[in-house]
């Protein structure tokens, strides 16, 4: 006996059409909403709603060249306001905590974003629902006749409540994960700075009171000061391009910078004349370690330079020895360096013959195990156990976060690291590796295809109370880290975006979990 197939197989191609046009009607409808205008007290805001494959809520400001950008709820929408007008006194009033127009103005844009999604919703359904009368129109041979217009209706129906309800969940939970901005050159620091300010901190409402206050004081041109703040910026990579040290002492200013290796691509005399005078200018103070691709005698040039050169056993001093102890105070902060295992120590950096990875080695699994005990070995042998720890190779700062999670170790630490040029922050528990990119971006045969990647790190005060969210005593009796703000400066336009990670707020429901920002991304407005 043959079954007849043929109505299974014209109901899966009802279905397949319904989908197509259910999606493919969503994103033209969405598109051809039109944005909307609302008149706020900081100034008129056009509102736009578009397809995203994440939900986002993104500001744009014109009229400062920056913008933020958030991760809201998991619709794939984006939600677009840029602000066409300005009010400047209202603004000043915002920046100084008018709770009262605070509350109005919040009220206001929450009015106009939801008007502009049940608009685009409403032409997004309408435009479905056109597609599917044309295409039950010219698809002449469908039977049940209106089969295609029910199934592409219910599966549109259905798509929209899941999806509604889910984003009114993640919208209700208050929270604005991962905030990125984006500006010009150094003014990325001012505006992070303003962000951070314990000023800003809303007594009645969330996240978006400390974004509108710290827009209201760049536009308003409030001209507040920044109350003194626990920050050291981090990198490492820079791999002799001298070309960004002057834009990139600016960034930094007057705060300490840590830069886990390969300061060289080879680490010869050459490189070492040119990079140690240059780097050793940067900020107050510049504490470094040694990576792959750099060699003891660079690393001793630095040091002479006025760089503090860490090692295992201590600093290195112009003798080319490391004297204890092993871990030093930097602005308050307990610092401790791990001296790369492939950091040359003979005569000839340059020799072709010189390994610079694991596999060139002949057994490279043991060479690395070997590598791993070592690291782990010293930091349990350390004295005093320190705040921040100093890795070049992101895989051994990964393993050493994770064996000491592992093993029960879950103290506060920092663990700074480089080496695979790519900005991510990866939690263990209350172990944090931080890896700003390459400050160098790339080297100088990589300018142009990489960023200059830096991380500016934000520390507690020891003894401080928790931040909003994080666990009761998580701060303890020494300084906790607080945010991270990873910052990508492109090096020939200049264009800035900095992602802040509030680090108990990067794994909800979870220990361990890895935030990598996507720089792929062009900055609104661009």
């Amino acid at each position: 006996m043959v079954t007849d197939r043929r109505p299974i197989l014209r109901w899966v191609a009802i279905v397949l059409a319904g989908i197509v046009i259910a999606i493919g009607g969503s994103v033209l409808g969405l598109r051809l909403s039109s944005p909307v205008l609302t008149e706020t007290a900081a100034g008129r805001v056009s509102i736009d709603v578009t397809p995203s494959t994440s939900g986002e809520v993104e500001a744009f400001i014109p009229l400062a060249d920056w913008g933020v950008r958030s991760d809201v709820f998991t619709a794939p929408i984006k939600v677009r306001a840029e602000l066409e007008s300005i009010n400047r006194a209202a603004l000043l009033r915002l920046s100084e905590g008018d709770t009262a127009l605070l509350s109005t103005t919040e009220d206001q844009l929450k009015s106009a974003a939801r008007e502009a999604v049940i608009r685009a919703v409403a032409w997004a359904g309408c435009t479905v629902l056109l597609l599917l009368i044309l295409a039950t129109v010219i698809w002449r041979g469908l039977t049940p006749r209106w089969s295609l217009l029910a199934v592409g209706l219910l599966i549109t129906l259905v798509t929209y409540g899941a999806l509604g309800l889910r984003a009114r969940s993640d919208l209700e939970s208050g929270a604005l994960n991962n905030t990125t901005y984006f500006a010009q050159g150094q003014e990325i620091t001012r505006i992070l700075d303003l962000a951070e300010d314990p000023r800003f901190e809303s007594g009645y409402g969330s996240e978006f009171s400390s974004i509108v206050r710290s827009i209201g004081a760049v536009l308003g041109e409030a001209g507040l000061d920044v109350p003194e703040a626990t920050e050291v910026f981090a990198g490492s990579d820079l791999h002799a391009n001298a070309l960004v040290i002057d834009p990139l002492a600016r960034m930094v200013g007057d705060d300490p910078l840590l830069l886990a290796g390969d300061f060289g691509q080879r680490g010869g005399q050459a490189e070492a004349s040119l990079l140690a005078p240059k780097v050793a200018a940067i900020g107050s103070r510049v504490v470094a370690i040694s990576g792959n691709h750099d060699s003891h005698s660079l690393m001793q040039r630095l040091a002479r330079n006025g760089v503090t050169v860490l090692g295992q056993e201590g600093r290195l001093d112009d003798a080319g020895k490391y004297e204890p102890p092993p871990v030093i105070t930097v602005d308050g902060l307990k610092v401790a360096g791990f001296r790369d295992p492939l950091e040359y120590g003979g005569k000839d950096p340059g020799r072709p013959d010189r390994p610079v990875t694991a596999e060139d080695f002949p057994d490279p699994v043991a060479e690395v195990q070997r590598w791993r005990e070592e690291l782990l070995g010293w930091f349990k042998g350390l004295p005093v156990r320190p705040d921040v720890v100093m890795v070049h190779q992101d895989g051994l700062a990964q393993w050493l976060a994770g064996e000491l999670r592992r093993t029960g170790d879950d103290l506060p630490l920092t663990v700074v690291t480089g080496h695979d040029h790519r900005q991510h922050i990866d939690r263990y528990g209350r172990i944090v590796v931080v890896d700003g990119g390459s400050i160098g971006a790339g080297g100088v045969f990589g300018a142009g295809a990489e960023s200059v990647g830096l991380a500016r790190l934000r520390f507690a005060p020891a003894g401080a109370q928790p931040t909003r969210g994080s666990r009761a005593g998580a701060a303890g009796s020494r300084p906790a880290l607080t945010s991270v703000d990873l910052i990508a400066v492109e090096p020939f336009s200049g264009a800035a975006r900095a992602t802040r990670v509030i680090v108990d707020r990067m794994c909800p429901g979870e220990e361990t979990c890895r935030v990598e920002p996507d720089q792929s991304e062009p900055a609104p407005g661009e």
